[in-house]
């Protein structure tokens, strides 16, 4: 009985000691390596701001600056970077890349900007003839307009330069191009500048929502006038734009609890995410917390312990099963434990009993026998209060062997 009280130990205490392994033990990968647009970009400052949180949680966020998209695509390819932001659209028609889509994180409209000489411009064949700079500080606005220039058949009709954003607005500004397309979000330094110069127009696309329905990566967005910068009326009038997603893609060998943390912390600085717009399989991890969030268990422990944990849910759910019967054979076995500390010394008060019955062999060593038993159950015998009827029982046993051994005693007198 004891040997298999002892299995029984044995079991349990291996299974806690496994499952405590498996929850305190973290990721050995606790550094990240995340493409980024160039210094300057959108893209390359949102990875400082990941860099700064992540630091707070142990881990290490190397930035690689890219010229956008289509350049982070070999970085990604070649293992350089772990995850990288590619435009909504790009991967759409390069299925050899093994990659995994994290989340949508934040969009990016088409800024067509132009020289005003006092007539609008509404649609992408009116750059047919046109000097155009295309920004090179994210190569995700070549990718797009090369797209939309073959819907609207002008590959060969524009007169393209691949320009940094800087340079382009300096261009702009002195008449060396005749328009510039960049994307960026509404709150890019150079966006604004633009928008403030009363030089500079934007183009509002009248045939946007076809665009959306042709491309399903695109959306549009109509910016309002003043919604930029009320004070300066910014901008001055109505704009339709169309928008692209940033996307963050990743190769697939990065720990389920590092892509967990790497997007509590890209949630943090975005408020919420999506999985809209994306051109490859989703993560499942990254599915997971994109659709249900952080669990009750992340209040509590920290990230690689909750992740743990709740993927040892199908482990846990057999692990139960097998715990149960276990634990109701641990109340027998102590109760069985207990009691045989008592039952011990029945066979030796048998044995007094018999040789009392004998009557073969002195008394009195009889009795000194009996008091030395006494003895060693007064200080051997521990347990419980809840056992000490039982125990008592015993020495009531042993009192009446003395009581029948004085009574012999007085007999042989």
């Amino acid at each position: 009985m004891m040997k298999r009280i002892w299995v029984i130990v044995f079991v349990i205490l291996s299974i806690i000691a496994l499952v405590i392994a498996m929850l305190t033990t973290p990721s050995q990968q606790k550094k990240l390596t995340l493409a980024t647009g160039a210094i300057g970009s959108d893209s390359y400052a949102y990875g400082l701001s990941y860099q700064v949180l992540l630091e707070e949680v142990g881990v290490e966020l190397k930035l690689l600056p890219t010229q956008g998209s289509l350049d982070t695509i070999g970085y990604l390819n070649t293992k350089e970077a772990d995850i990288g932001f590619i435009h909504g659209g790009v991967l759409e028609d390069k299925k050899e890349y093994d990659f995994e889509s994290l989340a949508s994180v934040y969009n990016e409209p088409l800024w067509i900007f132009y020289r005003d000489e006092g007539y609008s411009i509404n649609y992408l064949i009116e750059t047919t003839g046109k000097k155009v700079g295309i920004s090179t500080t994210n190569d995700g606005t070549y990718d797009l307009m090369q797209r939309l220039s073959k819907e609207n058949g002008l590959v060969e009709n524009v007169d393209a330069t691949y320009l940094s954003d800087e340079e382009s607005i300096k261009q702009l500004q002195d008449k060396k191009i005749d328009m510039f397309i960049t994307l960026a979000t509404q709150d890019n330094q150079y966006v604004q500048e633009l928008l403030a110069d009363p030089s500079i127009a934007v183009m509002s696309i009248k045939r946007v929502n076809a665009y959306t329905q042709k491309f399903n990566y695109l959306e549009s967005l109509n910016l309002y006038e003043g919604i930029i910068d009320m004070y300066k009326n910014l901008p001055s009038k109505d704009v339709n734009l169309l928008v692209t997603s940033q996307n963050l893609i990743s190769n697939k060998n990065i720990p389920d609890e590092l892509i967990r943390i790497f997007l509590k912390k890209v949630k943090t600085i975005h408020g919420e995410l999506s999985l809209n717009h994306l051109d490859t399989q989703i993560n499942t991890e990254a599915k997971l917390y994109v659709e249900n969030g952080e669990s009750w268990l992340e209040t509590i422990f920290p990230y690689w312990i909750a992740s743990q944990i709740d993927r040892l849910k199908l482990f846990l759910i057999p692990l139960i099963w097998l715990i149960i019967p276990l634990f109701k054979s641990i109340i027998p076995l102590y109760i069985f434990t207990i009691r045989s500390k008592i039952f011990k010394w029945y066979s030796k008060l048998q044995d007094i009993n018999r040789r009392i019955k004998n009557n073969d062999e002195d008394i009195l060593l009889i009795e000194k026998d009996l008091k030395t038993l006494q003895e060693e159950i007064e200080i051997k015998t521990k347990v419980p209060p809840s056992y000490m009827g039982e125990y008592y029982n015993l020495i009531l046993h042993a009192e009446l062997l003395e009581k029948k051994i004085e009574l012999i005693k007085i007999k042989n007198k």
